[in-house]
């Protein structure tokens, strides 16, 4: 996957303990990503854990980089872990008809109101349309990177982003009326948009040694 880095210049190499301070520092934030994406929230914990330990692993990286490989390792251990729900989802999305049309990615707003209405959005959501939510509509993968990820089409990407677009709207237009209410979603969304940030510059920086 590609994640951001958010400085150009002047980035350092990170150490063991700079990764395990991210994790802490971000706990809650992954912790929230992990519990959305899997369908047994009991493992989301086992998850960022395990997503530590791959960073750790990971060839150097750049300090800079550190908070959006710690959101790319917790997505991929989630993704291990649900990789044959996810697989036998496949068929679904790669037949379904009467999805006619691209959905937006997702706005800052959009972000907000998910956050909100995160626990209704994932029991209403099947595990590959978590997926397809979080990598495409406001990772900003391309349909081509979360097909290969996802094992799937682009144009089933299409579909799958689709329905979960459709049924995250679907819900935040019937709890429209606890807008104003205060909920928890203050510290982990301001932390989600930094993880998330600049990906699609990042992907577009990727691929330019490919073109040399």
């Amino acid at each position: 996957m590609k994640w951001p880095n958010i400085l150009s210049h002047g980035n350092r190499y990170a150490t063991v303990e700079d990764v395990r301070k991210i994790f802490a520092d971000y706990h809650d934030t992954l912790h929230w990503l992990a519990r959305f994406l899997l369908t047994d929230e009991v493992l989301a914990p086992a998850c960022v854990v395990d997503a530590c330990n791959i960073a750790e692993r990971q060839s150097p990286m750049f300090h800079d980089w550190l908070t959006h490989w710690a959101a790319h390792a917790t997505l991929l251990c989630a993704l291990r872990m649900q990789r044959d729900d996810v697989a036998a989802l496949v068929p679904k999305y790669e037949q379904l008809d009467g999805v006619d049309s691209d959905r937006p990615l997702f706005s800052p707003e959009d972000l907000q109101l998910l956050v909100d209405n995160a626990e209704v959005v994932r029991t209403q959501l099947d595990v590959l349309c978590r997926f397809v939510l979080i990598m495409y509509g406001i990772g900003k993968e391309t349909r081509e990177d979360v097909g290969s990820q996802l094992r799937l089409s682009e144009s089933a990407v299409v579909r799958a982003y689709a329905v979960a677009f459709d049924t995250f709207r679907r819900v935040s237009v019937k709890t429209a009326t606890n807008a104003n209410k205060a909920g928890p979603s203050g510290g982990i969304l301001d932390r989600l948009h930094h993880l998330f940030e600049g990906i699609h510059r990042l992907g577009q920086e990727s691929a330019e040694p490919n073109k040399k």
